[in-house]
Formats: C-alpha cells, sequence, structure tokens
C-alpha cells in the first residue's frame, strides 16, 4: 500500500555517501579536546586549558582539530603549550591528522632531542638551534602517540556511534572507513564495526578498506580474505 509523509515544505534528497572517513578516530576526537570549531591559536590554547582543568587526573591531555593555518608556517609550538600544560604530556593531531602538535613533556616522555633523528617515513620540526618545536609530521607523530594509554573497546564503540550521529546530521548515510586494520597507534576499528552492526548500532552502511601492510608483502593475502570474510555483516561489509 502507499504511504504518504508530508514533509511539510522541506526537501528529501538521497543521503550522501562518503568515499574517505575514519569515524572511529573522529569519534575519539570529539570525545577528547575538540579544537575543530575553532580557528585562531588563541581560541586553541584557551580551548586547551579548559579541557585541561576540567580533567584534572588525566595522564594525558588528548585532542585534536587544529588548522595549520592558524600558526606561521603551520607549525604551533610546545612553548605555548607549555604554558597551558606544564605537567603532563599533551598530543593533539591536526584537522587532517597528518601532523601533530605537542608539549615539551610529551617530547621528553618520547626522548625526542636535537639529535634524535628523522623517521623514514615523517619528520620533526625544530627550531633555528636543532630542538625539537613542538610539531611532528606523518610518521614523527607515532614516537609519542606510541605512549599514549589504548583505548577500550567500549570507548572505540562509543565513539563510532557518535561520530556516526555526526555524520548523518550532514545527510552522511554511507561511508567508505579508509583504514581497516592495525595501522600506526591509531586503534584498529575493526571490532567496533562489527560489534555495532550485530547489535544493530551502526545505522550508516559502511564499507571497509582492509589495510595493507606496508612493510610485509604477498603473504598477507590470506589474512586479509580471511578478515574480509569475518568481519562482514550486515551494514558494514570489509570488502
Amino acid at each position: 500500500r502507499t504511504r504518504v509523509v508530508d514533509l511539510a515544505g522541506r526537501m528529501l534528497v538521497p543521503g550522501f555517501q562518503d568515499a574517505h572517513v575514519h569515524p572511529v578516530w573522529g569519534g575519539l576526537d570529539l570525545m577528547r579536546c575538540d579544537l575543530a570549531p575553532f580557528n585562531t591559536s588563541v581560541e586553541y590554547l584557551a580551548t586547551i586549558a579548559e579541557y585541561a582543568g576540567a580533567h584534572p587526573d588525566d595522564e594525558w591531555v588528548p585532542g585534536g582539530g587544529w588548522s595549520m593555518s592558524a600558526f606561521p608556517g603551520g607549525t604551533p609550538l610546545a612553548s605555548d603549550l607549555d604554558r597551558i600544560v606544564p605537567d603532563r604530556p599533551a598530543f593533539l593531531p591536526n584537522r587532517d591528522g597528518h601532523g601533530a602538535w605537542v608539549n615539551s613533556r610529551a617530547l621528553e616522555l618520547a626522548g625526542i632531542t636535537r639529535d634524535t633523528p628523522d623517521p623514514a617515513d615523517g619528520r620533526i620540526e625544530r627550531d633555528a638551534h636543532g630542538a625539537p618545536s613542538g610539531t611532528l609530521h606523518e610518521g614523527a607523530m607515532a614516537l609519542v602517540n606510541a605512549l599514549m594509554p589504548a583505548e577500550t573497546p567500549e570507548r572505540m564503540l562509543e565513539a563510532l556511534v557518535l561520530c556516526q550521529q555526526y555524520l548523518h546530521s550532514f545527510g552522511v548515510t554511507a561511508w567508505q572507513d579508509a583504514i581497516v586494520g592495525s595501522y600506526g597507534d591509531a586503534g584498529d576499528p575493526a571490532e567496533s564495526y562489527l560489534a555495532a552492526a550485530t547489535s544493530g548500532d551502526l545505522t550508516g552502511r559502511v564499507v571497509g578498506a582492509l589495510w595493507w601492510d606496508r612493510g610485509r608483502g604477498l603473504e598477507q593475502i590470506p589474512e586479509l580474505i580471511e578478515q574480509r570474510e569475518r568481519l562482514s555483516f550486515g551494514r558494514f561489509q570489509a570488502t
């Protein structure tokens, strides 16, 4: 039979599909010190100070979402963070996730000094004297975030559901998670998707792009085939 829905003057359009997104990691950013709504270094520092003050017992100050355009050369300084968070490590990736702003305590814990070489897949931003200045690019981020406590499966699932709501609010009803697997130290979102798909909490239609480990070769193909079969369920397909 026919069902009539009165949209009261509003427009019904197909849902958007995002071809490259990382909702679990994005959800974690929303749950941490979220800098994405702001655009200036003054706003960032005020927000970080407020977050740190509201979480005095946390071992780290995590967050992210800053814009490179807010800083000279796109590289914020540890010394600015030190004025806000001098006593514990802070790790704050930028909006595109390819760089991170850290304070001196984080550099100290990671053992990053003027003598630390750049990793093969990244760069440590340095001052005129060669000392690390507070911005880590690409693979250099792992020198610090490898030290952060791992998130629990429950919190990873919470992050997925939170970011799913955020995507839905913009009309995004389907997406490809462009990295499903062990990548750096970000945490594998695979089990979160499987749990959400099994419980019915996953309301978007999702394709998971299984991560190819660039440090390995063809021997990982059987593992990827096993993952594709094991993880694909309902609205989540690891194809």
